[in-house]
């Protein structure tokens, strides 16, 4: 098997923190992430799963969302995803956007709906996703993130919406994403925020409160992900966390969390960063 000794964007040293899960946190950029190494076999057997099996764990994404955009029902994508997306990309400025991760195309047909001028493109490593996009008509290619080093065009804005997780060369990433991007663009994005577990003091002991490896193969705090970009030639980095819990009626710990959210005591569950491209 084989695993990471030094930081996977960085290269600096490394202590293990969460034994259980194998995770290890960079004492330089502070990156939590997995020391295993997988293979791109295991990613499409996994993503496979997820996708497309008998009850599958993302059923949103492959059933629920391809149903709500091929019955031409409203297009749900969540408050801050529509306030970045009218912010960044549906300004009047973005004449084009790359996605990584971008499923059965909902973003991308939400995009197009709002604006035919936009020059969009998805990238997707699960084949059946990919091929619900194609249904679609959506402008989409079946491969993992590296295959962007093909594409010929850059684009204004790059987008990812729970993926910066999953991917496993995040070095690569931030790299290629650099060279992808036209002078001045941006990188929009959520992941699950790493310090959740602070809400669970009394949580067992190295429980994460998020999918583990190899699903999610990285784990940021809102500090921790601002410097990883900063390190990799990004600027002007913002990074906002979701202040209120999930909605949730019947569950007591909602309504404590509620409290503990108005006096700034409860940690979010999701990160949302945009940083824009620094010249090297």
């Amino acid at each position: 098997m084989n695993k990471y000794s030094l930081c996977k964007v960085c290269g600096g040293k490394v202590n293990l923190l969460n034994q259980k899960y194998d995770l290890l946190q960079c004492n330089n950029c502070q990156l939590i992430f997995c020391s295993k190494i997988y293979t791109q076999s295991e990613f499409i057997t996994l993503y496979d799963e997820l996708y497309n099996k008998d009850n599958p764990k993302y059923n949103s994404y492959s059933v629920e969302e391809y149903d709500m955009i091929v019955e031409n029902k409203k297009i749900k994508i969540g408050f801050y995803r529509s306030r970045f997306l009218k912010r960044y990309v549906l300004n009047g400025k973005c004449s084009s956007v790359l996605e990584i991760g971008s499923g059965i195309g909902l973003l991308g047909t939400y995009i197009r709906k709002k604006n035919k001028k936009i020059n969009y493109m998805g990238v997707e490593i699960d084949k059946k996703a990919f091929e619900k996009s194609q249904d679609l008509k959506l402008n989409t290619i079946n491969a993992d993130f590296t295959e962007i080093d093909k594409i010929e065009e850059s684009f204004d804005v790059i987008m990812l919406w729970e993926v910066l997780e999953h991917l496993q060369d995040l070095g690569l990433f931030m790299e290629l994403a650099h060279k992808k991007l036209n002078s001045n663009g941006k990188i929009i994005l959520s992941t699950p925020n790493y310090e959740k577990i602070l809400n669970y003091p009394e949580g067992e002991k190295e429980t994460i409160y998020q999918d583990g490896p190899p699903i999610h193969l990285n784990f940021f705090t809102k500090e921790s992900i601002k410097t990883i970009f900063e390190l990799n030639y990004f600027e002007n980095c913002k990074v906002k966390v979701k202040k209120f819990p999930g909605f949730e009626v019947k569950n007591y710990n909602f309504y404590k969390n509620i409290v503990k959210a108005i006096f700034n005591k409860f940690y979010g569950s999701t990160i949302f960063l945009v940083a824009t491209k620094k010249d090297y």
